[in-house]
């Protein structure tokens, strides 16, 4: 049995109209789209409140967050970009500086913009523990986990720290909503971390959108309440959340058995695929094939040409996300993967990913500019390639003429800017 789910099921069974939103009446038009139309509702008697909730959500949540391994779930529908806005708010109560540890997302980077945040980078752990942050007020530690390519990191050092100097310890595991479901994958960050980021759309059979942020403390739990009231819209999608309680359900009964079948279709793949090698990486279904000297993104085109659709191309190496609902696909995949096309690539990316630019405190409004432009300008946002949505360009960078140029190179591929121009801070 399922709260939300069977609720709505038990809601529309009993159903004569609806005369609330959605609009579609839970009908539609004939037409395929509609097919699910009837599991769409609002806060009608009986559905609950996302933003308070304390019925059917509620008690799917709780659900959630026992396969999850945390004390609490809080669902979203606006994707765990809506959850990081709610974790940088969360942290800010306790101090307006976060540390952040290796490479962050985009929606870090913005929220941090959005709530007037101070970010201090750091390498790794050590280089965290050997920092003088007596003279600053950490509000949270922030620091990804997966990664785009499947590879985790050790949070345990990184928990150990947070708690010394009092901050939050927050982990972006947008990627790992999965593994919960099977002994086969690695632990996820829900039982370790204050705050994790979890997307379960991007993994599980889930409509998109569907993202928590899982919890443990009572007092972060309360504030995180708060703030999902503030930043989640007031009109959640129901047909989400429907999707994340059944799709919890159905992976708790089914998950172990269903990783442990992908896994011989994840290796029966690699021992017959010819076209790049696959990364070494801790979760064995997020298959990253690494095309030395060729141009993934060239490939994931071809690739597309011909029906196929990968996740994502950056620099030589081509991303899969391989589930139980498309581990059946494998073979096709090796199959067409032998007629791409293959193409040198050149170092801009691997350039870009080291740049290192002059920083500068200027502050004001922003502007946009051409692009041609921007030479000697001080950057008002950041900028990067999407997917995996890491900044090359952040805030407070002095764009120099070599960015410029990939820039006009690969603005079609590029986040961060605006109908093609540049934001930058206003002379």
């Amino acid at each position: 049995m399922r709260p939300l789910y069977d609720k709505i099921r038990q809601i529309n069974s009993d159903l004569k109209a609806r005369f609330c939103m959605p609009g579609h009446s839970g009908e539609g038009m004939s037409e395929n789209m509609y097919s699910t139309a009837c599991l769409d509702w609002t806060e009608v008697d009986g559905l609950d409140d996302l933003l308070q909730s304390g019925g059917v959500i509620l008690d799917s949540e709780k659900l959630i967050a026992d396969s999850m391994g945390c004390e609490y779930a809080l669902m979203l529908t606006q994707g765990s970009t809506c959850g990081m806005q709610i974790a940088v708010a969360s942290a800010k109560e306790r101090g307006e500086t976060l540390a952040a540890v290796g490479e962050m997302h985009r929606s870090f980077w913005s929220a941090c913009r959005l709530f007037g945040m101070q970010v201090i980078c750091f390498a790794d752990a050590r280089e965290l523990a050997d920092a003088e942050l007596r003279d600053k007020k950490i509000g949270g530690v922030f620091v990804t986990s997966p990664d785009y390519f499947g590879r985790t990191k050790d949070l345990g050092a990184l928990k150990k720290i947070s708690e010394e100097i009092g901050a939050l310890f927050v982990v972006d595991g947008a990627h790992s909503a999965h593994f919960c479901y099977s002994s086969l994958l690695p632990d996820n960050s829900c039982k370790i971390a204050d705050i994790s980021l979890i997307s379960m759309h991007k993994t599980l059979p889930v409509y998109g959108g569907g993202a928590l942020v899982c919890v443990n403390g009572d007092e972060t739990y309360a504030v995180c309440r708060k703030y999902r009231a503030d930043i989640h819209s007031t009109s959640p999608n129901y047909l989400t959340m429907a999707s994340m309680d059944r799709a919890d359900g159905y992976m708790r009964k089914n998950g172990e058995r269903l990783y442990a079948d992908l896994k011989k279709d994840v290796d029966a793949f690699i021992s017959v695929n010819e076209i790049g090698r696959a990364i070494e990486r801790d979760d064995f279904s997020r298959l990253t094939l690494k095309i030395e000297g060729k141009d993934a993104y060239s490939a994931m085109k071809d690739l597309a040409r011909r029906g196929v659709y990968a996740e994502a191309a950056y620099g030589d190496m081509l991303v899969f996300i391989v589930t139980p609902f498309n581990g059946d696909k494998l073979e096709a995949l090796a199959n067409e993967l032998k007629k791409t096309e293959l193409t040198d690539i050149d170092d801009d990316f691997e350039r870009m990913a080291n740049l290192k630019l002059k920083r500068s405190d200027a502050s004001g409004c922003a502007e946009s500019v051409e692009i041609s432009d921007a030479a000697g300008r001080v950057s008002a946002g950041e900028i990067g390639v999407y997917p995996p949505g890491v900044p090359f360009v952040k805030k407070g960078d002095v764009i120099d003429e070599k960015t410029v140029s990939f820039l006009k190179k690969y603005r079609n591929r590029l986040f961060g800017l605006a109908s093609g121009r540049v934001n930058v801070i206003k002379y």
